[in-house]
């Protein structure tokens, strides 16, 4: 997340450049604001994160004493408005930490226009490797193997694995056409 949100400031001869998720507008700021924004973000985002660990062990604590029997549709319910409950929060905070810098910069006269699709398409590609889409493929050949130990892959739910599996080597495989398409134009 961190590393991310860094990506949005983009480092130029007079300074830096903020683009929203990497493909707004520019806009103009200096190191000392990019720095304050990046370390605001990571502070925020680490508080947000240490605040999920005494409610997911509240959480817990509240389902063992009112909920007991594990097995019940009430447990179940419990547990999922639980984890709504906590994440909501989470997400709500993460979602104003990431936009903290368009909200302050908005008054600030753009250097430009926003990237096209197809431009922020050739950006994105660029910071994919080849050998993390290989990894993708490898993770979906793995987790069928891994899955197959385990349950029959070819029939009932387990084709669900086969699919899920097959589905990311795929995945990565067109994404890898994509890149390698884009890089020869």
């Amino acid at each position: 997340m961190q590393q991310l949100f860094a990506e949005q400031f983009a480092d130029d001869l007079q300074g830096f450049v903020y683009r929203k998720n990497g493909k707004g507008v520019p806009i103009r700021l200096s190191e000392i604001e990019r720095d304050e924004f990046v370390a605001t973000f990571n502070k925020r985002i680490r508080y947000a994160f240490w605040a999920l660990v005494p409610a997911t062990v509240a959480l817990i604590l509240v389902l063992v004493w009112l909920v007991p029997d594990k097995d019940s549709p009430a447990r179940q319910l419990a547990t999922w408005v639980g984890v709504t409950a906590i994440l909501v929060p989470f997400m709500t905070i993460y979602y104003w930490a990431w936009n903290a810098p368009s909200r302050e910069l908005e008054r600030r006269t753009p250097m430009g226009a926003a990237l096209t699709k197809e431009e922020a398409r050739t950006l994105a590609f660029s910071k994919i490797t080849y050998g993390q889409l290989l990894l993708a493929a490898l993770i979906g050949v793995g987790l069928v193997w891994n899955k197959s130990t385990k349950a029959d892959v070819f029939h009932g739910w387990g084709v669900a694995w086969l699919a899920f599996g097959g589905a990311l080597i795929v995945l990565a495989g067109l994404q890898a056409i994509r890149k390698w398409r884009l890089g020869r134009q």
